[in-house]
């Protein structure tokens, strides 16, 4: 399944709590049963806002509650917000840190240095000579 981040709870403590991994296109917070991330405050709205992942797979957050609305970095926004790895949004007194998922290394193909590239060249050199010089001492006798 394709991962597209992940929701990082920030307790109280300001440590991290659990990982709940953005796994489709789309993650809703609310007090509602059928919300991703479940809120059972009576000051969370049913559906107090949303995570989507748009088609050049950038999340995007969306604000859903007007009467307690949803906090990025500590302001408030009414337009859908690009998020940012590491931004935090704040739901009442709960908070989360969006990641990305950390991009996958592609393996290092190990190139021969010029210096591992000319020592190479002397030895096949050297092997020719000898594969010459045999030769020829073969032919004399």
């Amino acid at each position: 399944m394709p991962r597209y981040g992940k929701i990082i709870v920030i307790k109280r403590n300001g440590t991290d709590g659990i990982v709940f991994p953005l796994t489709s296109t789309s993650c809703l917070f609310g007090r509602k049963t059928e919300c991703d991330i479940r809120m059972r405050l009576p000051w969370v709205s049913n559906e107090h806002c949303k995570i989507e992942i748009n088609e050049n797979k950038e999340a995007v957050l969306i604000n859903l509650s007007t009467v307690n609305p949803t906090q990025l970095n500590g302001a408030c926004f009414e337009q859908p917000v690009p998020l940012k790895h590491g931004d935090v949004l704040t739901i009442i007194d709960r908070s989360f840190r969006f990641e990305y998922p950390l991009p996958s290394t592609p393996k290092k193909r190990h190139s021969r240095s010029p210096k591992d590239e000319t020592l190479q060249q002397v030895a096949e050199v050297e092997l020719l000579h000898k594969q010459t010089s045999r030769s020829k001492s073969l032919g004399a006798s």
